[in-house]
């Protein structure tokens, strides 16, 4: 693959901080108003209901929209910056790929490190879950696996794109090509703290990092910015917003697919794929994937 670098014709000269600005007052201030009235109401984020999944599915559409806004009616800058492009298919299979086996060495971590422990009763997970309706009975265990195994690596990749492109569209389409002035690194490490940020209401009530509503919100702000390093260097090789979303939706498919099952007593801050251990491995595979990227030439 030839990655050869143009910077001035793949990123604009400067900074635009109006329409950043203006990107952030509306995706900020609907989303944590949405948030803060939703907990006020007495909606906690700790389990998954149907309330709090409606409520997720559309916050996730408010980067993109508010990127839309932007775009269309502020900076009028249009869409032809955005990445809207498919591209070639090598870095999705990649992604199906690759992201197994990230959770793979940092699941296999975490239990090293005795941080969680590899499930010794495979109904542990679902314990967490409401009882089953009666005359219902539990999957056997092969069928359990199986069932789980082939809706992370298949079908939650592709079924979650839609719901990850409506955060990708703001994030990886307008903010992040907007601060690359700045210098990738950077740009990465701004971003990141903002797009951690933006999660901060659901974090306090308990959402990823159930009884540390504080300290929660600074970790997913790690783990933002090094999920972000690897978000910049594909987003610089393959000038894909979808395929970022494509990179968000296999993510979100193993965080909430099988690895639950096979692990339990994670340790939400230090253990997992969103604890401090699975921020350092996914920052190092980052870094690697960033410091080896040169922009494309514009397409």
């Amino acid at each position: 693959m030839n990655n050869t670098v143009s910077t001035q014709s793949a990123t604009p000269a400067s900074v635009n901080w109006r329409g950043v600005a203006w990107f952030l007052t509306i995706c900020f201030g609907l989303t944590w108003s949405i948030e803060i009235t939703a907990m006020a109401r007495g909606i906690r984020f700790a389990e998954r209901t149907i309330a709090t999944t409606i409520l997720f599915v559309l916050i996730m559409f408010i980067p993109a929209m508010s990127a839309l806004i932007v775009r269309r009616w502020i900076t009028r800058e249009g869409f032809a910056s955005a990445n809207l492009r498919i591209g070639t298919l090598k870095p999705y299979l990649l992604v199906v790929l690759g992201i197994p086996c990230l959770f793979l060495v940092i699941s296999t971590l975490t239990c090293a490190f005795g941080l969680g422990v590899f499930s010794t009763e495979p109904y542990a997970f679902l314990k967490l879950l409401p009882p089953l309706p009666p005359g219902r009975r539990l999957l056997s265990v092969s069928v359990l696996f199986a069932y789980f195994g082939f809706i992370s690596l298949i079908i939650a990749p592709f079924s979650n794109v839609i719901f990850t492109f409506g955060e990708e569209f703001g994030w990886t389409g307008y903010l992040l090509p907007s601060l690359l002035p700045l210098g990738r690194w950077k740009a990465v490490a701004i971003y990141g703290v903002i797009w951690g940020l933006w999660h901060a209401p659901i974090i306090a009530g308990g959402y990823n990092y159930p009884g540390h509503p504080k300290a929660g919100i600074i970790f997913m702000c790690a783990s933002t910015t090094s999920l972000g390093l690897i978000q910049c260097s594909l987003l610089l090789r393959y000038r894909s917003v979808l395929l970022t979303s494509f990179l968000h939706a296999t993510i979100n498919a193993h965080t909430r697919g099988v690895w639950p099952l096979l692990m339990t007593g994670v340790t939400p801050l230090l253990g997992g794929s969103l604890g401090l251990l699975g921020t350092l491995v996914i920052g190092i595979v980052g870094s690697w994937l960033l410091g080896t990227t040169k922009e494309r030439q514009s397409q």
